[in-house]
């Protein structure tokens, strides 16, 4: 198992600011290893060296991983026999405020309305949901039971036309919920899901995302690179 590299650091870039402030970026990507945790059943990662600068005089690398894997986008293809594939997802969704809603606490496996009512979410809203399932990324063993989505809080974002919402485990939906509703319910309305992620360093709040996943032509999905600036 490979140790987590620090997902925050201090940036200060001169002359970019007016007034010459620090500011904290966080990276919450998981970061993508071979003993990495994957979804049950998709194809793990494999990063083999095909030339070294010794005998080569270069180094290079052969990677192999699914298009779910780690920290990813779901284009609305992965389940959607007509829906956009990844290069068709605009990136003013991907980049813009979003807000990171602390669900530590929750006793249930389900986020439910109720946990959703007094956040007082609106239209164009990017919500990162904070659930504690980061810890469970760590492990090499898939769980048993993670915090997801319900099909009816789904629905109420849906209805509050968000853009994006975010969840730290693979999957934003519980494990082999038939026909896949949750999921179906986000993407058919646009609304993009974002995978995996490593929110175990952010706290709750108002940050500026950028999310930028791999530009591969007509896939279901990819892995991105997704940073927190606060503001």
């Amino acid at each position: 198992m490979v140790d987590y590299l620090p997902n925050s650091f201090l940036l200060d870039p001169e002359g970019l600011l007016r007034n010459n402030s620090t500011v904290k970026i966080y990276d919450i990507s998981m970061p993508i290893h071979k003993n990495m945790l994957v979804w049950e059943g998709d194809p793990k990662v494999s990063i083999q060296s095909v030339a070294t600068v010794a005998k080569d005089g270069v180094m290079l690398s052969h990677f192999s991983l699914g298009s779910h894997t780690g920290t990813h986008i779901d284009a609305p293809s992965h389940f959607l026999a007509d829906g956009d594939t990844l290069d068709k997802i605009p990136l003013e969704k991907l980049i813009g405020k979003c807000r990171v809603v602390d669900l530590t606490t929750l006793s249930h496996e389900e986020i439910q309305v109720a946990d959703l009512l007094n956040l007082k979410i609106a239209k164009g809203d990017r919500i990162l949901f904070k659930t504690g399932n980061f810890r469970l990324l760590r492990s090499s063993t898939f769980p048993k039971t993670y915090i997801s989505l319900s099909l009816a809080a789904a629905e109420f974002l849906v209805k509050k036309r968000v853009l994006l919402v975010g969840t730290d485990f693979l999957s934003i939906e519980k494990k082999g919920n038939p026909g896949h509703p949750v999921h179906k319910m986000l993407l058919s309305c646009g609304v993009i899901n974002l995978e995996g992620l490593d929110l175990s360093k952010v706290s709750a709040g108002a940050y500026k995302m950028i999310c930028l996943p791999m530009h591969i032509i007509g896939v279901d999905g990819a892995p991105a690179r997704v940073v927190l600036i606060e503001i």
